[in-house]
């Protein structure tokens, strides 16, 4: 396949990644992540029946799951989209061995993608089987970042290369860059791990844990990744203590990100190539930040839950923006 091809389903990939993070996000928080009993099908179909008789026959056959055909649609959804990339990754793979040849191809780049998309599955699949075990649900949440990062840069990649850059140019900033986004992922895991143990309204201030009564934070079962407190973990069943250090911890990891972002706005609001991404870095940062607090006073509803997620996606694709203009920009900053 040409460059110009492989751009385009880089492009759909792209979009494809993003909606499935969000969507994943947007399942976790409505608590259809077991909405489907089994997997890959939902309920023994692949696509959920509309006709009564079927959905009797369907309930019958998992009479300990309760059908919501809302809730079956989002789950497999979800999963439909998810197929569809790891389908164009698989593409994307075979289009790196045909490059093979090709130094300046990322062809070991897009040969990893596939094997994190397959792993991705698996993660999928232990979700439901598993019954939401935490430290799977958020595995699964860091897969889904890190094959959204992927995708993207291996767009950025091809877009080099489109343009006729060979060689890939380093900014000494670059390093920087990455490691906000490291940070930021890390902080996006602590997210996922306060969501899957329900851990959001264990603490009803936004400063403090609680102004009414004294709660002993408890971290070493709160961060204990081997906790057992099933059978299954949709409701959060660890104590108080442990959901409050699980909620300290987070905010935590907030003021690391709010450090690494203005580090990085003072150092690049210089350059004209990266003034406008750094910009709308802190901009969102704030808007992230009010959105937490927002979280805690309200005790976590829906609808702030998703964007407190979506924003934090955004800041990611924001350090992939600042990435991406100090690796095509000709200018030094």
């Amino acid at each position: 396949m040409t460059l110009k091809v492989v751009w385009r389903l880089l492009n759909l990939a792209s979009v494809l990644a993003l909606c499935v993070v969000l969507l994943g996000a947007w399942t976790r928080i409505s608590d259809a992540g077991l909405s489907c009993p089994d997997w890959p099908g939902c309920y023994g179909h692949m696509v959920m029946p509309v006709e009564q008789e079927a959905l009797n026959r369907a309930q019958q056959a998992y009479p300990e799951t309760p059908i919501e055909i809302g809730k079956t649609h989002l789950e497999m959804g979800h999963r439909y989209l998810a197929g569809m990339l790891g389908l164009i990754i698989a593409v994307l793979a075979a289009c790196a061995y045909q490059s093979r040849r090709n130094e300046d191809y990322p062809v070991m780049g897009s040969y990893l993608l596939l094997v994190l998309v397959t792993v991705q599955a698996l993660f999928g699949m232990w979700t439901v089987t598993l019954k939401l075990y935490p430290p799977v649900v958020t595995l699964h949440l860091l897969g889904g970042v890190l094959t959204l990062t992927g995708v993207l840069l291996l767009r950025l990649r091809i877009k080099q290369l489109l343009q006729g850059s060979g060689v890939r140019k380093h900014s000494k900033h670059s390093g920087l860059v990455m490691a906000a986004a490291v940070v930021l992922m890390l902080q996006i895991v602590l997210g996922g791990w306060t969501s899957s143990n329900y851990a959001g309204p264990a603490c009803q201030h936004w400063f403090i844990c609680d102004s009414q009564i004294e709660i002993e934070p408890d971290f070493s079962l709160g961060f204990d990744p081997l906790a057992v407190v099933g059978p299954n973990y949709q409701g959060g069943l660890l104590p108080v203590e442990a959901r409050a250090a699980i909620q300290i911890g987070h905010r935590l990891g907030a003021v690391l990100v709010v450090v690494m972002s203005c580090w990085l706005f003072f150092t690049l609001v210089k350059g004209a190539a990266t003034r406008g991404p750094v910009t709308v870095l802190i901009i969102l940062l704030g808007g992230q930040l009010l959105l937490g607090i927002f979280n805690v006073i309200y005790a976590v509803p829906p609808v702030l839950a998703i964007l407190h997620h979506a924003l934090a996606v955004g800041l990611l694709l924001v350090l992939l923006w600042i990435y991406s203009r100090l690796t095509l920009s000709s200018e030094v900053v």
